[in-house]
């Protein structure tokens, strides 16, 4: 017989089961945006083998619920509809559960750093007036709060809210003003997913699975992945790790009874360093969550906190999209990418900002990529440039002409596409001339210069051809013209654009690479010095980036013997015809020595130089192709001191090894 207390407890426990509620994952929720047009995945949580049921504009899908309470259906493509509609979601023997108000049309995620994360009511006066002249009709907005974690989480504290004067003063610029944009010219209803952090770096936001198959991080992919929770190569040492100190335990223990010292105890396997600037943190809890949602696309606004780290960007940006792509779910998504405004960074950077340049342009390689130029719309003096509406607008431009159709679209200003040396000159063609080459203010091309072989660069007379397509460079100060840049400063603020107005890219024909020495084989490659660094001036000497940091640069150790060496591995034996080697402007590094061997042990002597005091500085060794794994620099001797560093170093700023 049954206490009354007893009673009333079941009473309660009956009334609580019948009236739970299953879950849906965070972007189900009253006023959303489904994506039109194709699958769309709805999951959550409900009890462990219950059936779950989804019903939405006439379809109903059902599914169990797994051993963990897991749950996943997957609607069918949907065409564009504004109405508002609910959808039901009930698990077997509950009461449904309703999500209202939703729409159906675009769905779009903005992510990146503080120039993603920059609001409309910092924005320039016509942005603000903009986002103030009233509500956009069918556009909702959501904004992820900023948090991280080292383990992939399932939700996160945000919500659905339609697109207001008020709601956008406090959302993404950039989001908010691209999303509005496609709903006046697309006519469908549009969600805004925006997710940022100032100051973050890209690899936090890194998807592990995007670093598969990427050779310059296969390196950084196995030491991440031996740092991250949920995946084999960190499980199976924790594993080992727990049983090593359940006897550990014991030892300790015994060691206790007997009056004896215990043991040191083992070490937990590392992680990875949690941190919107570090290591991990952003994808896990801000990414995470939405995945799989449908969408259409990427916006992505990051870069600052990576500057300085030339070409190997290209490859991290390879990364990123690879990861979203797939946990997306969404192989061909467009990923659409702001270039770095002009900005003056501190003069140790001076070259890191148009190196990046590049390497964000050659993201374009990667299919269904689309990147805005902003050379002239920023603030040298203000790394936050004002003027989103036009960062949208050329956003949305790569949008509505690769992604949507639209015809008769000029989406990009002009980017370098090749040149040929010419007598007495150098020619360049670009891409995305539109209706021809042109100037903004109605004077000759700006900021171009040209260099013989000695990479002496002098300011070039720029010409724009009589159809607009190409320019030619002259300078009299080059008798030889070999080589070409155009806006290759922190500060450049060029006036060439098409006749669109859309701004050009900065290039290099010489950087990273020289096209006329063939194709560079050292990029990644591990080294090995016989006087190690022990101050973290050891990673960039293959990295793609002649710099003079610590992180694109390298030193020996500050052992007063000479000479000391350092030994790059190619892989395999293969033919090498060029070293190219140079010195940062720190240091005193003075005569280096490179040669190159196929076993290892046997090295012959290929080039040497003499580099100047206190100046960067490169150098080049030509010779008949040899069969070659291992290339050496040999560090002879040095300057006398000449800044903070001792002339006992060795600094070099790259070493690079090509094949014909």
């Amino acid at each position: 017989m049954f206490t009354s207390k007893t009673q009333w407890l079941v009473v309660l426990l009956v009334a609580q089961s019948a009236t739970a509620e299953i879950t849906l994952a965070p972007l189900f929720q009253d006023g959303g945006v489904l994506q039109r047009d194709k699958p769309v995945p709805v999951w959550g949580r409900a009890s462990a083998g219950k059936s779950v049921s989804v019903t939405f504009g006439g379809q109903t899908k059902t599914t169990t619920a797994d051993a963990g309470g897991r749950w996943q259906v997957s609607l069918d493509p949907m065409t564009a509809n504004a109405e508002s509609r609910t959808m039901g979601v009930t698990e077997q023997g509950l009461p449904p559960v309703e999500v209202k108000d939703l729409l159906v049309g675009e769905v779009w995620l903005g992510s990146g750093q503080s120039n993603m994360e920059f609001i409309i009511k910092r924005t320039r006066k016509e942005d603000q007036d903009e986002a103030a002249s009233g509500p956009v009709p069918g556009m909702r907005i959501f904004s992820v709060p900023k948090v991280v974690n080292s383990v992939r989480q399932e939700t996160v504290k945000a919500k659905w809210e339609p697109a207001t004067p008020e709601n956008a003063a406090d959302f993404s610029a950039v989001a908010y003003l691209f999303g509005k944009k496609l709903a006046e010219e697309l006519k469908v209803p549009i969600g805004m997913i925006h997710s940022s952090w100032g100051g973050s770096r890209i690899e936090p936001w890194w998807a592990e699975e995007g670093l598969e198959g990427i050779p310059e991080l296969e390196k950084t992919r196995n030491e991440r992945l031996a740092r991250s929770p949920g995946f084999p190569e960190y499980d199976k040492p924790y594993r080992n790790y727990i049983t090593a100190v359940r006897s550990w335990a014991d030892e300790a223990a015994k060691a206790l009874d007997n009056s004896l010292p215990a043991p040191e105890m083992p070490k937990a396997p590392e992680l990875l360093k949690l941190g919107s600037g570090s290591e991990v943190g952003t994808y896990q809890a801000m990414i995470h969550p939405l995945v799989p949602y449908a969408l259409r696309g990427f916006l992505w606004y990051q870069g600052e906190s990576n500057n300085g780290e030339g070409m190997a960007y290209t490859a991290k940006m390879q990364a990123l999209i690879a990861g979203w792509r797939k946990q997306f779910k969404a192989a061909d998504a467009p990923f659409l990418f702001v270039q770095l405004a002009p900005f003056n960074y501190d003069g140790n950077r001076a070259n890191g900002l148009p190196e990046i340049w590049w390497a964000q342009q050659e993201v374009l390689k990667i299919p269904h990529t689309g990147m805005a130029v902003t050379n002239d719309i920023g603030n040298i003096r203000d790394i936050h440039p004002t003027n989103k509406g036009d960062i949208a607008r050329r956003l949305a431009l790569w949008a509505l002409a690769d992604t949507y159709g639209k015809k008769d679209i000029v989406k990009s200003g002009p980017l370098f596409s090749q040149y040929k040396a010419v007598d007495g000159g150098i020619a360049i063609a670009f891409d995305h001339t539109g209706g021809g080459l042109a100037t903004r203010d109605g004077k000759s091309p700006t900021l171009f210069e040209i260099a013989g072989i000695d990479g002496d660069y002098k300011p070039a007379d720029a010409k724009i051809s009589a159809d607009g397509k190409t320019i030619l460079l002259t300078s009299s100060a080059v008798a030889k013209p070999d080589r070409a840049r155009f806006a290759w400063s922190q500060s450049a603020e060029p006036n060439l654009i098409n006749k669109e107005g859309l701004p050009a890219g900065a290039f290099n024909t010489h950087w990273p690479n020289d096209p006329t020495l063939g194709h560079k084989v050292s990029v990644g490659k591990p080294h090995q010095s016989s006087h190690p660094n022990t101050h973290n001036w050891d990673s960039g000497l293959t990295d793609g980036t002649w710099g003079n940091e610590s992180s694109t640069c390298y030193a020996t150790s500050e052992s007063p013997d000479f000479p000391k060496t350092v030994t790059v591995d190619l892989g395999s034996v293969q033919p090498i015809h060029v070293i190219n080697y140079g010195t940062p402007d720190v240091g005193a590094t003075k005569t280096v020595a490179v040669s190159v061997s196929e076993d290892g042990k046997n090295f012959t002597e290929v080039g040497r130089n003499e580099f100047p005091r206190k100046k960067a500085r490169t150098a080049q060794a030509r010779f008949a192709a040899k069969q070659v794994r291992y290339v050496r620099a040999t560090f002879i001797d040095s300057h006398p001191k000449q800044d903070q560093y001792s002339e006992t170093f060795g600094f070099l700023s790259e070493l690079e090894a090509y094949t014909p």
